[in-house]
């Protein structure tokens, strides 16, 4: 503390606690290991305070010389003196500076971080479980609609070619019979292509209907999977947010509790400036604590999203047109086409009389 020469014009004619005015010749004054300034004097030892506020003694000015502490370990009382409070004190004495306690707080206060990191550590492996289980259901949908949609599309090219092959089948039965009867070629012909082309149309278009009914059921479905599930994908982020500021509230909650108590220690002992500092970074939380306040740390919801694809319907067997049948009642062949036996009498009928008859 050599040096201390900052003061008043004249300091001789102060008088502070049990400080006594005028010359300081013959005075020593420390700097104790909290920080205060220890003036001896005829009546004993006096706490002059931090060195700002001991500034007022101008100790150098008046003559007092400035020595070591002559009792390290003791708080700086210096010999075990009483210690007087400085200006505004009113001569009480205070209590030396708990050290354990501060020691085991700030080793406390040292460790705050740490757990925080921790914390928020854990909070983002919870939220990353959360969101591979979320991509693991939706690879398997996914996968199930990918599937759904290869097996109605080759179960409808099945139908079609079971279509197409039905309807050569009964055409060719047709023109057998008809070839039977004479009546084969013109305008008998031409009704057997279209009564059979009509009915393989018709289990063509009935096979796309059926995979159309199929197609928009497994869009449906897939489109329900992935809308819940992006609800939950907004669920887990704002509750990873919402963990992340509780956590944070939590911890700077300890750390301001932890400032106060560091600023009691101080307070108690007379140390003013640094418990006004450690009160300081307490109250400089409390803006954070304040904005968190409602934030509480919530689980996340795993469940899996409970949407299936559907189940696909059957294609109907397309009809084979057959006339291959026994004639009854003087018809020819049975089913779409038949052959009664006054059509048939016209078709076995020459159109044209023998030459010379």
């Amino acid at each position: 503390m050599a040096g201390l020469t900052v003061g008043v014009a004249n300091p001789g004619t102060l008088s502070m606690g049990s400080v006594p005015a005028g010359s300081r010749a013959g005075q020593v004054y420390w700097t104790g290991t909290d920080g205060n300034i220890y003036l001896k004097t005829n009546t004993g030892v006096s706490n002059l305070g931090s060195a700002q506020q001991a500034q007022p003694w101008n100790l150098t000015l008046n003559g007092a010389q400035e020595i070591a502490d002559p009792n390290p370990g003791g708080g700086g009382g210096g010999g075990g003196a009483a210690r007087t409070a400085p200006a505004g004190g009113g001569g009480a004495s205070f209590p030396e500076l708990n050290r354990g306690a501060v020691n085991n707080t700030q080793l406390a206060i040292d460790q705050i971080p740490s757990l925080l990191a921790a914390a928020l550590a854990n909070e983002e492996t919870s939220y990353g479980n959360t969101t591979a289980g979320f991509n693991s259901q939706e690879q398997a949908q996914r996968g199930t609609y990918d599937k759904s949609t290869e097996t109605n599309q080759l179960n409808y090219d099945s139908n079609y070619m079971d279509s197409i092959r039905a309807g050569i089948k009964g055409f060719g039965n047709m023109l057998q019979i008809l070839r039977g009867t004479g009546a084969a070629g013109g305008t008998a012909q031409d009704n057997v292509q279209d009564v059979v082309g009509g009915v393989t149309a018709n289990d063509i278009r009935t096979g796309a209907d059926t995979r159309n009914t199929n197609q928009g059921a497994l869009d449906a479905s897939l489109t329900s999977f992935l809308t819940e599930l992006k609800g939950k994908r907004q669920m887990a982020d704002d509750t990873r947010q919402n963990n992340i500021r509780a956590i944070n509230r939590d911890s700077n909650t300890q750390l301001q509790d932890l400032y106060g108590k560091m600023a009691g220690f101080y307070g108690d002992a007379g140390q003013v400036a640094q418990r006004d500092d450690f009160m300081g970074r307490a109250g400089s939380l409390t803006r954070a604590i304040g904005d968190n306040s409602k934030a509480v740390v919530s689980r996340y919801d795993t469940t899996p999203v409970a949407v299936a694809a559907p189940q696909l319907t059957a294609f109907a067997a397309p009809a084979a047109p057959d006339v291959a049948a026994v004639p009854q009642d003087g018809q020819v062949g049975s089913g779409i086409f038949t052959m009664g036996r006054k059509r048939t009498d016209q078709v076995t009928v020459p159109t044209a009389a023998p030459v010379g008859v």
